[in-house]
């Protein structure tokens, strides 16, 4: 079923039929974005409901990455989605809620800064205990999910700020 909703999406934005066009003016988290969400917390539950030793363990890590997506698809995620619009030279006052998106990503840094520590902690502890049991499913589960953790910081975090502050440069220009 995930599988036909990506197909779906990726046909809708192929063909021009993005919710970006059919929204302008509400910033939203980019599609990809919010499955792979989506994906990893159904996968961390899948691991949660598991008998045995990883299951505390992936379960502290759905609840703590349930409330930490949240956030980002409040506030930082969702200035992304300009990226099209913005990499073809458009600009338009629809697009100003991303500056007040990026000056608050800007003052969360290290609160998300801790957030993408305390990830990478629970991933190990999902890694040391894939090991133990052998499970390599969950190593390797557990160690794309701290990539993207580590994506986050490197890439998508900066990339909203830079989104805010470019937007807030170009229209301000007469």
């Amino acid at each position: 079923m995930r599988a036909i909703t990506v197909a779906i999406a990726a046909f809708m934005y192929i063909f021009g039929f993005s919710a970006v066009k059919a929204e302008q003016a509400k910033l939203q988290v980019p599609h990809s974005i919010r499955v792979q969400h989506d994906q990893i917390v159904s996968r961390l539950e899948h691991f949660a409901s598991r008998k045995g030793a990883n299951s505390a363990a992936a379960q502290r890590a759905v609840t703590f990455l349930k409330e930490h997506y949240a956030k980002e698809e409040e506030f930082v995620l969702p200035t992304l989605s300009l990226l099209p619009r913005l990499a073809k030279g458009e600009i338009s006052k629809d697009m100003e809620p991303a500056i007040a998106m990026a000056d608050r990503t800007k003052s969360a840094q290290s609160e998300f800064q801790n957030d993408h520590i305390k990830i990478t902690s629970l991933m190990n502890e999902l890694i040391e205990t894939g090991k133990k049991k052998r499970d390599e499913e969950l190593v390797r589960f557990a160690t794309r999910v701290a990539a993207q953790s580590l994506n986050d910081i490197e890439v998508a975090h900066p990339a909203a700020i830079l989104i805010g502050d470019y937007v807030r440069q170009r229209l301000s220009r007469p």
